[in-house]
């Protein structure tokens, strides 16, 4: 498997575990920040940033020379109904070169991969947590009210999982997508059944109501 199909098989993954998982937030009480909105075409795009998910413990992660994860989710909610309408995310693979004195950062989100270079943590938060005008694809009723539940996490996949994954991926029929680019079988079930709260540190919250034009 190429290893930009294999980040697509990942990505399509993380869109499927995030339908189950914003489920279960959903029904515990989060805070409400304020996010940007913009609408083409009947599909939101939002601007926010989650620059707390990195605290002081996380710099020092970050500043290891050992890979580290950042992910932020996305799921806009109509009002009235339980499972999301759109969901987005974006993944930052985050490594401090040492010798050179910078950071690799490998992003992947819908429509992007690419590696870029960082000078200091700043600007890795900037790359991977201040996110702009991205597109939340979905179905969205108009003149419905809909609401966006964020949710970013550090290293949210364990050594173990991903070793599983990593044999999965290895075997002949681990690359099969199914339509939409989702993955079905037992490499979905990896994510959908992992433990809610395995992230090393977690932020969430909601975003305020907006009407679907």
């Amino acid at each position: 498997m190429t290893r930009r199909r294999r980040a697509l098989v990942l990505l399509s993954v993380a869109l499927v575990a995030l339908a189950t998982l914003v489920s279960i937030v959903a029904a515990q009480d989060v805070p409400t920040r304020r996010v940007g909105f913009a609408w083409q075409r009947g599909v939101p795009s939002a601007s926010f940033a989650v620059r707390d998910l990195v605290d002081r413990n996380a710099r020092q992660k970050l500043r290891s020379g050992l890979p580290q994860t950042l992910v932020v989710r996305v799921a806009a909610y109509a009002e009235g109904r339980t499972d999301p309408v759109g969901l987005t995310l974006r993944s930052c693979r985050v490594r401090y070169d040492l010798w050179e004195e910078t950071y690799s950062v490998r992003i992947l989100a819908p429509g992007v991969e690419r590696t870029t270079s960082a000078g200091s943590v700043d600007d890795v938060i900037r790359l991977c947590l201040e996110l702009r005008a991205i597109a939340i694809a979905g179905t969205y009723p108009r003149g419905r009210r809909i609401s966006l539940l964020v949710i970013a996490e550090l290293n949210p996949v364990s050594r173990d999982m991903l070793d599983r994954i990593r044999r999965w991926l290895a075997r002949p029929a681990g690359g099969t997508l199914g339509e939409g680019d989702v993955v079905f079988g037992s490499f979905v079930s990896l994510f959908v059944n992992r433990r809610v709260g395995s992230a090393e540190r977690m932020v969430r919250f909601r975003s305020q109501q907006e009407v679907v034009p």
